[in-house]
């Protein structure tokens, strides 16, 4: 049996459809965690950059931040690659990047990530006057890959959005930024 022509073409695009929502999220888990409480150090009483204040200090000449609240160290540049890329992409190229003559840098965890967040800020959800430079916020390109898979889903990893903080769950065939970290040694 033929279906009609125009049967076929609604059928196509329904299937089309379909698959476009099913690859866009994993199971559509998503949240946007607390701002910053009282505990977290001052941004704001740094230098112009950002560099200097009681939260962040510039390190590798520039090319990186300490974050002095937790002892962790990013990438300055948080569109290193200038593209984004897909998870076990990401994963590998950060393993292999040098940056401020080190190369043991690492995707972050998701914990890690949303602790560098300020979610009563936007484009970027980052405290004001932070030290990071281009740091992704043009939709459709606002992501961040994390280490962490979605529990019993290894076909998933979770990401942050920088536009507004929010967290999810994304299928790692999916392309995201990369922000390298390191454990400061």
């Amino acid at each position: 049996m033929r279906l009609p022509l125009r049967n076929s073409l609604a059928l196509i695009i329904v299937i089309a459809i379909s698959l476009i929502v099913a690859i866009g999220a994993a199971s559509g888990e998503e949240f946007i965690p607390p701002a910053p409480d009282s505990k977290t150090l001052s941004v704001n009483d740094g230098g112009p950059d950002g560099c200097d204040s009681s939260r962040f200090k510039c390190v590798m000449e520039g090319k990186a931040v300490l974050d002095k609240q937790t002892g962790l160290t990013w990438a300055r540049n948080a569109n290193i690659l200038g593209m984004a890329v897909p998870y076990e992409e990401a994963a590998k190229l950060c393993e292999i990047i040098e940056i401020g003559g080190k190369n043991d840098w690492r995707l972050p965890t998701r914990d890690e990530l949303i602790v560098l967040l300020d979610t009563s800020k936007s484009s970027p959800a980052l405290p004001e006057g932070h030290p990071f430079t281009n740091v992704l916020v043009n939709v459709g390109n606002c992501d961040y890959w994390t280490c962490s898979e979605c529990e019993g889903d290894s076909k998933s990893a979770w990401m942050v959005r920088m536009t507004s903080g929010t967290v999810m769950d994304s299928y790692k065939i999916m392309n995201a930024g990369i922000w390298p970290v390191r454990n400061d040694n």
